[in-house]
């Protein structure tokens, strides 16, 4: 992962690959940050037929880490917000349908201080949330 720091946010950039066990270890880190603690996560991929619970392990990973917003786009991370709202329901929890609805939502949310993971699967093209929070 690649730390950048930027208007007062600091962005852990790690969106080039994504499986559960990266993911919670993501969220570990994430969790022992200072300021607002935003993770931004989408889908991983290559996961075979357990792909939905995996991604259902990643959001019950949530419990007890005080995390204060969610934002999920990708046909699986819906799984992940669903356990959020359920183990974690101080946690904002967003989905967006598309990236460019994350962007602008996310844009409209941060402030400095936060701290943001931006992790999933390299295919979600996530490398462009990671653009939009430092130009």
């Amino acid at each position: 992962s690649n730390l950048i720091h930027k208007d007062g946010i600091t962005i852990i950039d790690d969106c080039y690959n994504a499986n559960p066990v990266s993911m919670q270890a993501s969220i570990d880190v994430l969790a022992g940050a200072g300021g607002r603690r935003i993770a931004v996560l989408g889908d991983m991929g290559e996961l075979g037929a357990d792909e939905k619970e995996l991604h259902a392990m990643v959001g019950r990973h949530f419990e007890g880490k005080k995390i204060d917003a969610l934002f999920v786009t990708g046909v699986l991370a819906g799984e992940i917000a669903r356990e959020v709202r359920t183990v974690s329901p101080a946690t904002m929890v967003y989905e967006a349908d598309t990236k460019e609805a994350l962007i602008a939502e996310l844009q409209q949310y941060k402030k400095s201080g936060d701290t943001i993971l931006v992790k999933a699967s390299h295919f979600m093209g996530f490398t462009e949330i990671v653009k939009a929070l430092t130009e």
